[in-house]
């Protein structure tokens, strides 16, 4: 066993970098890995973040650890938060792998990307598509409780036990000065209680993918014209330099107007 990454690499038109990207990239991982089986049940689990509220501290990827121990595959799941200013880790080392030759290149496409970065033995590097992220946020709302006042004191959130009822265990450390807060997970109006084949047939329902966002017109519009014009012939094709649609152009073009004419109503202001 030895330090390895994966890394998913995806544009802006492809996803966002929210809770419920990270929870899907984590069972993505998981079952590539082979560590999510339905017929087995696996030991432990424990997972490391940083402190980062808007992708990692946060309700939805707080409560994958609740529904991974839920739907049978871990006796035990913990999601442990490195405290500010120690966050350190074998990910922050391996990204010098990463990037031992991206950063020699010019990188003109996604496929090029994807080739520059997985040169490394220690690092997988993963090419995420739309179909990846599946709408986790809305799953698990229609699961489980929220962590009210709970999120951001704590640092160690786990599930184990074989309770009647689903309980989150929480603690700002393991430090014995710091008690186990005990959190009811369940939803108490989903209708399903201690049916694993139950709970499997729901979330495959609920976990549907999420519309891709695309990529911003106003960002289409510039490579367009800013950055087609310096980059080789034989890329004029890809995603990112073709023409915009003509609504993208008048869009851009109609928002500018009135940007234009908004500055120049707050510059008469402050002349005043």
């Amino acid at each position: 066993i030895d330090n390895h990454m994966y890394c998913h690499v995806y544009h802006e038109g492809i996803g966002k970098k929210g809770g419920t990207n990270v929870a899907s990239l984590i069972v993505k991982t998981l079952r590539k890995m082979q560590l999510l089986r339905d017929d087995e049940v696996g030991g432990e689990l424990n997972i490391i973040f940083d402190n980062c509220s808007g992708q990692n501290k946060n309700n939805t990827v707080l409560k994958l650890a609740m529904w991974l121990k839920e739907m049978g595959y871990f006796k035990r799941v913990s999601f442990v938060f490195l405290i500010v200013g120690h966050t350190k880790n074998a990910c922050d080392r391996l990204f010098n792998s990463l990037k031992h030759e991206y950063r020699k290149k010019n990188i003109f496409t996604m496929d090029e990307l994807i080739v520059a970065l997985d040169v490394s033995e220690k690092i997988t590097v993963d090419r995420t598509v739309a179909s990846d992220f599946l709408d986790y946020d809305g799953t698990f709302k229609a699961l489980y409780t929220n962590l009210s006042g709970l999120v951001k004191n704590n640092h160690i959130f786990t599930c184990d036990g074989d309770e009647d009822e689903l309980i989150m265990k929480i603690r700002e450390s393991n430090l014995d000065e710091h008690e186990i807060i005990r959190h009811a997970a369940v939803q108490p109006s989903r209708g399903i209680r201690n049916d694993i084949e139950k709970l499997r047939t729901r979330s495959a329902a609920l976990l549907q993918p999420i519309k891709p966002p695309g990529i911003n017109p106003y960002k289409l519009v510039e490579l367009y014209f800013k950055y087609r014009p310096v980059v080789p012939p034989e890329y004029h094709q890809d995603e990112f330099y073709i023409k915009p649609s003509d609504d993208v152009l008048k869009m851009v073009k109609e928002e500018k107007v009135i940007r234009i004419e908004n500055r120049a109503k707050v510059k008469a202001l402050k002349e005043k």
